[in-house]
């Protein structure tokens, strides 16, 4: 009995075994969580469920998780834009108005005795004016030649027209009764073949510019009154010079 006391008496203490064998159950613990730190690994895959079974749990679900592209690889589709409609400024709409009333004077101390004469017809509206020739005072009945009373006028207009901007449009109309000879088929051959007439004696000018011009007969689809009468019928027999003024 003295040997085993003295043998205890210098040995290890009986609760250091306890202690070490803690730290070696801890050890492995820290081992097999570092080793399936990573929740994809096949470690993990391998222990989750003998643990599982282990401490009387059900066997983990593993979901893969889900690869998100850089923001740099994700395809965003178009937005469709609705496109915004033009709207001129109202420093814009007064330049024009300016331009069109410089226009006017200028037609109207051009030509104003041919205006006095009602030989022209001056008409202005909001982005453009038209001169209106009635057909009688440009034109025999049944020609499309210019007469030669209206030539200073259309060489005193084209004068003028040279001198400012905005496309022209030259526009023949006749009345409804019909017309059919060896030099115009109808009404429409008529109507345009005046219409070409006056671009003719405006492009003699050599300051008008041809692109700036076009021609179009409209034959009595176009009335400006009924033709029910001899004096509507003359009225509806015309040739307009439109004058578009142009956006600043």
């Amino acid at each position: 009995m003295a040997d085993q006391s003295k043998a205890r008496k210098f040995g290890a203490p009986v609760w250091l075994v306890t202690f070490a064998d803690l730290m070696a159950l801890l050890f492995a613990l820290f081992v097999l969580l570092l080793s399936f730190s990573d929740v994809d690994s096949d470690s993990f895959r391998r222990n989750a469920g003998p643990i599982a079974e282990a401490f009387n749990q059900k066997q983990p679900i593993i979901i893969k998780p889900v690869q998100i592209a850089p923001p740099s690889k994700l395809k965003i589709p178009p937005q469709p834009t609705t496109p915004q409609p033009k709207v001129a400024s109202n420093q814009d709409s007064y330049l024009r108005t300016v331009a069109r009333n410089r226009l006017v004077n200028m037609v109207k101390s051009t030509i104003s005795a041919d205006l006095t004469k009602n030989r022209l017809e001056l008409v202005v509206e909001a982005n453009k004016i038209i001169m209106r020739f009635p057909a009688h005072s440009a034109f025999r009945a049944g020609d499309a030649n210019l007469s030669a009373s209206i030539i200073p006028t259309m060489d005193r207009i084209a004068d003028i027209l040279a001198r400012t901007e905005g496309k022209i449009s030259v526009t023949g109309h006749t009345d409804n009764s019909p017309i059919s000879t060896a030099q115009f088929r109808s009404n429409w051959d008529l109507s345009t073949a005046r219409a070409v007439s006056v671009v003719h004696r405006l492009l003699r000018h050599r300051g008008m510019v041809a692109n700036r011009v076009s021609a179009t007969g409209r034959a009595d689809t176009q009335p400006i009154t009924d033709n029910d009468s001899r004096e509507s019928r003359q009225r509806n027999r015309r040739v307009e010079i439109v004058v578009e003024i142009p956006m600043r």
